[in-house]
């Protein structure tokens, strides 16, 4: 490692204590029945159960082939595979050098996916975020599928588009749907977003320092390999140094503590977008324009009802 700073300011070796470490690993014990009872939600009746008449219930008349929350309970199970694997490793006493941020970084950033998409009370803004959401999907099939050599990828991009500015139609006070834009936010915007929902959770036990957005920026530069986030991050020891070149050859290790802190913000993020989707799920908690959506109905049956009523148009 070369030393950019001066010599004197600047330590090669630097560990936490002893303690900090012992903290670190008993908070990885703590949290790993919250991420078994996050496993048992997302694979138990709490998912698993829509009410009708709930909110979530009410949105699928407008969601079309994105219906049943696909979108957001792909995302919260894509944070929990995440969480499950780091759980797994730390069981077995395995502490690798940077191998688990990505992992949690992809935990925060799928569970912020979902409470991006459950947060709003007001049913055209959560269908705005998930037609936004949709619109991405098809956009980064669409170029996969070119990149591997698939036809037709940008024919089925343009398929979704058009079922998209379909569903926008369906409800009115979206707009005009030729002139709806179909624009994600960026992950920062997103890590952003689900920091100010957790802290303004009633529910969510917050008091952190440093920001979801400034742990995902962290766990982003050690996922792809920063010098900076390493120097940040990571402890240092057996340095050899060589004073004339000012540098040194050390050894990086990755702390229990930093994970541990890394961890509990992905297990909370996930936890939150679990709550939201407990609200949004039952009928208990919904709000008064539900009361003025039409019956619920199969989705077969509103696209007989399309068929039906494009038939008696063209007649």
């Amino acid at each position: 490692m070369p030393n950019a700073e001066s010599p004197d300011e600047f330590d090669f070796n630097r560990t936490m204590g002893e303690g900090t470490e012992e903290f670190g690993v008993r908070v990885w014990h703590l949290l790993f029945p919250r991420i078994e009872d996050a496993e048992r939600k997302l694979q138990g009746e709490y998912v698993q159960v829509v009410e009708d008449r709930s909110s979530l219930a009410l949105d699928d008349r407008y969601l079309g082939r994105w219906r049943t929350g696909n979108l957001h309970t792909s995302a919260m199970s894509a944070s929990l595979d995440s969480l499950l694997t780091v759980k797994s490793l730390l069981e077995s006493n395995v502490l690798p050098m940077t191998a688990l941020y990505p992992m949690l970084r992809s935990a925060i950033e799928n569970a912020a996916l979902a409470i991006y998409l459950l947060a709003p009370t007001e049913r055209d803004e959560r269908l705005r975020r998930s037609f936004f959401a949709a619109a991405e999907d098809a956009k980064y099939r669409a170029i996969f599928e070119e990149s591997f050599g698939t036809p037709g990828g940008r024919e089925k991009r343009d398929r979704a588009y058009a079922d998209l500015r379909a569903l926008v139609a369906a409800r009115p006070s979206l707009g005009n749907p030729e002139s709806f834009r179909f624009q994600m936010p960026t992950y920062t915007e997103l890590i952003a977003h689900a920091d100010a929902v957790i802290t303004a959770d009633p529910a969510a036990h917050h008091n952190h320092q440093m920001p979801l957005v400034s742990w995902w920026q962290l766990l982003s530069g050690l996922s792809h390999g920063k010098s900076w986030a390493m120097i940040e991050a990571l402890e240092r020891s057996e340095a050899i140094v060589d004073s004339e070149n000012e540098s040194a050859h050390l050894r990086m290790t990755s702390s229990a503590a930093a994970v541990a802190l890394a961890l509990l913000r992905a297990v909370e993020t996930l936890e939150a977008a679990l709550r939201l989707y407990g609200v949004r799920s039952s009928r208990a908690w919904a709000v008064p324009e539900d009361a003025s959506e039409p019956p619920t109905s199969t989705y077969s049956a509103l696209r007989q009802a399309t068929r039906s009523a494009r038939e008696e148009n063209q007649d």
